[in-house]
């Protein structure tokens, strides 16, 4: 229904990238990446997000310091043993220093234990919250987020984005704040035990700063086109599956293939890309520090030969100056992660902070006593600003009137229906319910009085019980089987092999066109809803299943206010009032024979569209007479003269 009567501007129209290359193919990845947000500022929003789990990250922390402290003390036993132990030949004292030693290693794995166990219950805790959060928000946008965004797009952001964050928390993100005081405790150390050597040391952090921060941005905006490649083979992936059949009916498997290639190899580039920046980065670290290694051996030799330096102390400067550099890779690494999760982070922030379109005033009002009288006041909508789809749109639905919306692809028909349920509010002008401005009002106590059915009926990969309940969760199974027998739906469930406990298939596809529409109407009758929406459901049926839909479209529009995008005579001729659209404006409006005698627009689209149907409504009025009341499919199957049994329209 959505995308309808739009002239043009449909979902498909509006996803991000809109249509480029001579492929014809959306590709948003295919522009440069684009930083809307600071890295500190990302940064300061997801330490807020983490900030509800700082007991817990603290916890960690302290473990950890506590393992790096243990560890520090090692190399200085060393030293001890080597200058002193050893050559005094104390085997006792060797005996309790190697106790010593094992027992602090057994408290450090301890140690690290905990740390790990709280590292990995804050990022499952952070990922479920982040998820639950983002779809929760996902779910008050409006429509034109959806329209905006691809499928795809939208996957991706609410689980590849949400992982990469679980990833760097688990990913020694920790360990890593925790590196930055082990470097300077092992620089001050190494001060300590021999200032000559430090020094050389020192000099090679600068070095390592520079190549540190050349290789951040460069990773982050490669890792932000990573994202947005895997996003796009998302979309391909969704879409080729969604219209499987189209592509198999079109022989287009290969056309589907290469998009897929296409989408694939980029994404395999764009990894590529940063995998190429990592492979510099982490050598030039590996070099620089073999190049501070190199100067503390080659100089600390020189000093031991020279008598001004131990043997222990020099090995335990090296073992200090190991683990100096240490702290440096992993913060290389880590910086990797950092980058991929800014990235990230920054894609799942820009859906948290979309607006939607339609808001709640705070004041609105609740609802209640809906008799179903709909006006429209001096209408104008647009989806995009300057190209009006409606133009001064007037009209008045009396409750339980059936209102029959006619004209020509891109008239404004869907246009004027997605308005009542608040699913746009207009640019101009005003829509009211028993005289209540639908701005005034809650969305969940307008959306309760009003069923939409649509043409392209969805189902949910669920039961049929399931899916008849979605319309009042609360119903029980006998309410649910009296609104499927006033939809005609009874029978035909009835033959399945589970009954109501059928699997309908992802989006009904194990059910056929008809059977899944009177799964929809008997869903709309079980809400029992004071307005209804219905982009007709009777077109591309077979016969039967036509008769079957008009009498329970009869039982589901019986005393309710209906807007009806009318494609069958049947509809229109037993409406109320009839508004003929053109171009988003209100040519005429009244009843099918009025409207006959004035030879007008409708009379032109009457002789275009309806006049051709008469003969085969004739026939499904013929057939309603003779097996009223309906007992059931086959009896009207039978009534046509077509064999009895299921089908798939």
């Amino acid at each position: 229904m959505m995308g309808m009567g739009r002239g043009g501007f449909g979902p498909g129209s509006m996803v991000r990238g809109g249509m480029s290359g001579g492929s014809g193919w959306s590709s948003a990845a295919s522009e440069k990446p684009e930083f809307k947000t600071s890295p500190w500022q990302i940064a300061r929003r997801l330490g807020g997000l983490m900030g509800e789990y700082r007991r817990h990250l603290v916890l960690a922390l302290l473990s950890v310091l506590a393992s790096s402290g243990l560890q520090m003390f090692m190399p200085l036993a060393f030293k001890h043993v080597i200058d002193s132990t050893i050559p005094s030949g104390n085997t006792n004292e060797l005996l309790w220093i190697g106790v010593g030693l094992t027992v602090a290693q057994v408290v450090r794995y301890a140690l690290t234990y905990g740390e790990r166990y709280l590292i990995m219950l804050v990022a499952q805790q952070l990922v479920y919250r982040v998820a639950k959060d983002l779809f929760e928000h996902i779910q008050r946008l409006s429509l034109r987020f959806f329209e905006r965004w691809g499928t795809g797009e939208i996957i991706s952001r609410t689980t590849n984005e949400i992982q990469v964050l679980q990833q760097a928390i688990n990913g020694g993100t920790v360990r890593a704040m925790v590196s930055v005081f082990n470097m300077i405790a092992f620089a001050v150390i190494m001060f300590a035990l021999s200032w000559q050597l430090a020094l050389l040391v020192y000099l090679t952090v600068p070095l390592l700063a520079i190549a540190s921060t050349v290789t951040a941005e460069k990773l982050r905006v490669r890792y932000i086109r990573v994202q947005e490649k895997i996003a796009d083979v998302n979309n391909v992936l969704q879409e080729n599956i969604s219209g499987v059949r189209v592509s198999k009916a079109f022989a287009r498997e290969g056309e589907q293939r290469r998009r897929f290639y296409e989408e694939n190899r980029g994404n395999l580039s764009a990894n590529m890309s940063t995998a190429s920046v990592q492979a510099v980065a982490t050598p030039a670290i590996q070099m620089i520090s073999a190049l501070g290694m190199a100067l503390v051996l080659g100089v600390g030799s020189w000093q031991i030969l020279a008598g001004t330096l131990t043997v222990g102390t020099m090995v335990a400067f090296v073992s200090y100056l190991i683990q100096f550099y240490q702290p440096v890779e992993d913060l290389i690494r880590v910086n990797n992660t950092l980058q991929q999760t800014l990235a990230a982070a920054e894609r799942i922030f820009e859906f948290i902070d979309e607006q939607p379109d339609v808001v709640e005033r705070p004041d609105a009002i609740t609802l209640t006593g809906v008799r179903g009288a709909i006006t429209f006041e001096h209408v104008t909508f647009a989806y995009e600003p300057g190209r009006p789809v409606l133009h001064d749109v007037s009209l008045e639905a009396q409750p339980g009137q059936i209102v029959a919306l006619v004209g020509h692809t891109g008239s404004g028909k869907t246009t004027m229906v997605n308005l009542i349920p608040r699913f746009y509010d207009p640019d101009g002008g005003r829509l009211t319910v028993d005289g209540h401005d639908l701005r005034d009002v809650t969305l969940k106590s307008l959306r309760d009085h009003i069923a939409v059915v649509i043409q392209e009926t969805f189902l949910f990969g669920a039961t049929i019980r399931d899916n008849i309940r979605y319309g009042r969760l609360d119903a029980t199974d006998e309410e649910v089987v009296a609104a499927a027998k006033e939809a005609h739906a009874d029978e035909f469930i009835s033959q399945l092999a589970d009954g109501y406990d059928s699997w309908a298939g992802e989006g009904g596809v194990l059910l056929s066109r008809g059977q899944r529409q009177r799964i929809s109407l008997a869903r709309a009758i079980l809400k029992d809803p004071r307005i209804l929406i219905l982009d007709e459901a009777t077109s591309d049926v077979d016969t039967e299943t036509e008769v079957l839909i008009q009498r329970a479209l009869e039982t589901v529009m019986k005393g309710r206010t209906t807007f009806v995008i009318a494609h069958r005579l049947s509809t229109i001729r037993n409406a109320h009032q009839i508004v003929v659209l053109d171009h988003g404006r209100v040519m005429e409006r009244g009843t099918h024979a009025e409207l006959l005698a004035t030879q007008g627009h409708y009379r032109q689209l009457y002789d275009a569209q309806f006049a051709g149907q008469e003969s085969l409504q004739e026939r499904i009025d013929r057939v309603n007479r003779v097996i009223q009341p309906v007992k059931g499919e086959a009896r009207a199957r039978s009534a046509i003269g077509e064999p009895a049994g299921l089908s798939r329209a």
